[in-house]
């Protein structure tokens, strides 16, 4: 009987490895999720949707959805790279781009449903003369706040601010403040809870969009990944107008509130890549149909209330290649 060389095994085992990995059969490390910022807004839940129902791996992104409680928060996350994105007020995008590079790819929804809610006390805007009100600084919300006073004929200096998210307003109402700003869920609760509201304006939310953003590093390296990302969601907004019913047992599932404080309301748009297309279309726009006009509102008010020293190009922070 014939001996068999010691290294025959050896040199087979070397070409079936060598094979393989010319075969192409060792896999590719897989890219990172994207780490996406969204807090407890009827819009934000569009991210939720496309990620419980897959739309954003049949696409070929992985996406982490992380929940903030407030947009603002995001951004020090956003400038530090703990985040890739997230859904910001157009007020954050434009505060958040002297402290981290992002840029805005699409706008989410027209976010607005913002009120003011108050002890059963206060009838009108006008009792909040020399009344604290709870809100977060240096916001869209503070610009809604902002006209609310000026509609009866109030300034900030008529009322004291006092800095506060919305989840914590309910609680606090009137121990600590009088009035405070809130959203949907916190608006049904309110009532729930017989706070009044004094004040809600669907007219003065498509001036407060909000928008998806990402930092310029991730745009560069990955702009496949971006490209899925809003083709996906694309198709997650096109499903909550199709199937609400079914989007709000997704939502609820994935925030863990009933479906009664989680079905849209008012004027809400959720907005689609056609939809952002007519928004981006005129950069000269003297409207709000253009998402360019917004920004500047935005940035004037912003700048007129000493918040924004640094102004962004807002050609430059808008970035609709995406969508095209």
């Amino acid at each position: 009987m014939s001996k068999r060389s010691p290294f025959l095994g050896l040199f087979l085992a070397f070409i079936i490895c060598l094979t393989a990995s010319c075969s192409g059969t060792t896999a590719a490390p897989a890219a990172a999720p994207l780490r996406v910022e969204w807090t407890l807004w009827q819009g934000d839940y569009t991210l939720l949707v496309a990620n419980q129902m897959g739309f954003f791996k049949q696409h070929g992104v992985n996406v982490e959805p992380v929940r903030y409680d407030s947009s603002t928060q995001a951004v020090p996350d956003l400038a530090g790279a703990k985040l890739d994105g997230g859904i910001l007020t157009m007020s954050d995008t434009l505060l958040g781009s002297s402290l981290a590079n992002i840029k805005a790819v699409m706008v989410s929804d027209n976010g607005g449903e913002y009120a003011v809610v108050t002890s059963p006390d206060i009838q009108s805007v006008s009792d909040l003369r020399g009344k604290r009100i709870g809100l977060n600084l240096h916001t869209s919300g503070e610009m809604f706040v902002y006209y609310m006073l000026q509609s009866a004929r109030l300034t900030p200096d008529d009322v004291t601010y006092v800095e506060m998210s919305p989840n914590q307003v309910l609680q606090n109402i009137p121990g600590q403040i009088d009035a405070g700003l809130v959203w949907e869920p916190y608006i049904t609760q309110a009532l729930a809870q017989g706070k009044k509201i004094v004040f809600q304006s669907d007219l003065f939310s498509i001036l407060i969009p909000r928008l998806v953003v990402f930092r310029e590093s991730v745009i560069a390296q990955r702009p496949n990944d971006i490209r899925a990302f809003v083709l996906a969601w694309d198709e997650a907004v096109q499903y909550r107008n199709s199937h609400p019913q079914e989007s709000l047992a997704l939502i609820s599932k994935a925030t863990g509130l009933p479906t009664s404080d989680l079905a849209l309301t008012g004027n809400r748009i959720l907005h689609t890549i056609n939809s952002n297309v007519n928004f981006f279309a005129n950069t000269t726009g003297t409207d709000s149909s253009s998402i360019y006009y917004i920004a500047r509102f935005n940035q004037g008010f912003l700048e007129g209330a000493g918040y924004l020293t640094f102004l962004p190009d807002i050609n430059v922070l808008l970035d609709p290649s995406f969508i095209k």
